[in-house]
């Protein structure tokens, strides 16, 4: 990037400027430490940024919110909380005015759909948890987070932290009527989920019967 830029974020022009290991700056934008290497700053007001967070565009569409854009503004004294993944957070949000939405510029790196090993056979799609499935099947925890990677074909729903956690066995889809699930905590919750659909058909026919 160029030694002199102009930002929208900050009144007056910012020098590139380089960081050393022992240098104890913030940045602005992002409220976290900058390390070695360049940085831009106003040295009349104390006003630093990353190189990577002087790129950031002051407007986004972001998938979790496709119905307005986004526009990166400062987040007040007070912090916001980030709309995905429900942390506090000082600095700059990408915000909807509209409808009140904020997310960490971080966050919106955040991919729509991802493959993981605890459930190699389906790639999970990033979805705002419902009423009905709003547990992780990985730690078993509910109400944490609003959004969830999620296998609607097999109710897989995951934790953005738990996405990667540490896999024992991997799951599989039962064949025929063995279950080859294993005895990790997703082989048992979609064994849990055919046994409850196999009663509820029981259930169903007896009903019809009588």
């Amino acid at each position: 990037m160029a030694s002199r830029l102009s930002h929208f974020s900050h009144d007056h022009e910012l020098v590139k400027t380089q960081t050393f290991a022992n240098d104890q700056f913030y940045c602005d934008l992002c409220n976290t430490q900058i390390k070695e290497g360049p940085r831009y700053r106003c040295h009349a007001c104390n006003f630093d940024l990353h190189e990577d967070c002087a790129k950031l565009p002051e407007k986004i569409s972001f998938f979790a919110h496709p119905w307005h854009n986004l526009h990166l503004g400062p987040a007040g004294k007070t912090g916001r909380v980030c709309d995905l993944c429900m942390e506090v957070g000082t600095g700059f949000f990408y915000r909807c005015f509209s409808c009140s939405f904020d997310v960490h510029p971080h966050c919106t790196t955040t991919k729509q759909m991802v493959s993981t090993g605890l459930h190699p056979e389906h790639s999970l799609f990033l979805s705002p948890a419902g009423a009905i499935w709003n547990s992780c099947t990985a730690c078993k925890e509910t109400g944490e987070s609003i959004w969830l990677y999620r296998c609607g074909m097999c109710n897989v729903n995951l934790h953005m932290k738990c996405l990667h956690g540490p896999i024992k066995t991997k799951v599989s889809k039962a064949n025929n009527s063995s279950s080859r699930e294993g005895s990790s905590t997703v082989g048992r919750f979609v064994r849990q989920v055919a046994v409850d659909t196999t009663v509820q058909t029981i259930v169903n026919s007896l009903t019809d019967l009588l």
